[in-house]
């Protein structure tokens, strides 16, 4: 998601060629070594709703604390997000394709632990890390005017999570840094904004904005759109303004949202319009790995499933799924989806099916986990 000034209108992703973006965005140079360093740092956000799912971008800040930062905006007022951090595959390559992550990759569980909309900051607490992901240093002062910056994003999503790429890179060059009031939906808002001269598209909000040493200078927030290549980051002194308000409250949180689904469970009742499983004969294993085996008499799918905000986020074959789930007590639950309500029992099973096989190599590995 990317925050639009209310003086413009939405964006819709793809009006202008990528090629042509960067051809318009000044005489920056582009740098791979602040894109490896940004790379290092950044996730894509995934917050699942009844009506589908958001996305943009964050970046960490602290891997000893595992905590991660993206936009206010990104999240909402959810509590919960899902984190995918870039893997590569076997010959080394960065996997590019949402498809490929979402199928193959398990996400990180985030919670919200701290937000402010005047700045448009939210800070995220990570359950775990991969080895390799690396906080970004922060630049000791603000970007000057004809400086270059350099940012990843993932607004590559035109065609939807399943079918679009991440990772996106964006070079350009520092107009001015100056405080603003900004009007928006949520408001005004009166806000210290690093603005380029850089193509930013819904997707990349939140996401790192370094300097050409690989330190963060910004967050990306916005664009005007009545000026399509000029673009508002929050300048670093904001971002260490948030830190400083928001380290001190820190609390450790409980258990992560999924722990309680690992296990087997029977369906039990299913009630909706149109055809609908028979209860008994449809099961389910939740496994530690995110993985998950759906079988019933006919056929047995495995795919891959997470918890956030009440929601079960399941991918199979088709686009990713989000149901609402309700607990009742530790061993039943149900899930709304549609218009189709189906409960659960836990049960012992051990469906008999293979893991999926893992197209990552092991930096898609996790560590320092509760």
């Amino acid at each position: 998601m990317c925050a639009i000034l209310t003086s413009a209108r939405p964006l819709l992703r793809g009006l202008l060629p990528a090629a042509l973006c960067l051809l318009l965005a000044g005489p920056a140079p582009a740098n791979p070594s602040a894109y490896r360093k940004a790379l290092r740092s950044a996730g894509w956000v995934v917050v699942p709703r009844p009506d589908g799912a958001a996305s943009g971008t964050c970046w960490l800040v602290d891997r000893a604390r595992r905590l991660a930062i993206t936009c206010q905006h990104v999240v909402g007022d959810a509590g919960e997000v899902l984190v995918y951090f870039p893997c590569s595959d076997k010959g080394g390559e960065l996997i590019v394709e949402a498809g490929q992550y979402l199928r193959q990759v398990p996400p990180v569980s985030g919670r919200i632990v701290a937000a402010d909309r005047r700045n448009d900051l939210a800070l995220i607490q990570l359950e775990s890390l991969p080895k390799t992901t690396q906080a970004l240093p922060l630049a000791s002062r603000s970007s000057r005017p004809g400086e270059d910056v350099h940012s990843v994003g993932n607004c590559g999503l035109c065609d939807g999570l399943r079918d679009g790429s991440l990772w996106w890179y964006t070079r350009g060059s520092v107009r001015q840094v100056h405080t603003r009031t900004l009007r928006t939906a949520a408001g005004e808002r009166r806000v210290r904004l690093v603005e380029t001269q850089s193509p930013v598209n819904q997707g990349d909000s939140g996401g790192p904005v370094v300097n050409d040493n690989g330190e963060l200078v910004g967050v990306t927030g916005s664009y005007t759109a009545d000026r399509r290549l000029v673009s508002q980051s929050i300048d670093i002194q904001e971002v260490k303004q948030f830190l400083a308000a928001a380290l001190p409250r820190l609390k450790k949180g409980g258990k992560w949202a999924e722990q309680g689904l690992v296990g087997g469970w029977v369906l039990t009742s299913a009630k909706g319009k149109g055809e609908l499983p028979k209860p008994k004969e449809h099961l389910a294993e939740f496994r530690a790995d995110g993985t998950v085996v759906l079988s019933s008499p006919r056929q047995a799918r495995t795919g891959r499933y997470a918890c956030a905000n009440g929601m079960l986020w399941i991918v199979l074959e088709g686009p990713p799924a989000a149901a609402s789930l309700r607990w009742a007590g530790k061993d039943r639950f149900t899930l709304q989806l549609g218009g189709s309500e189906l409960a659960f029992a836990r049960q012992k099973i051990a469906p008999k099916l293979p893991t999926p096989s893992e197209e990552v190599d092991e930096t898609g590995d996790s560590s320092d986990a509760d």
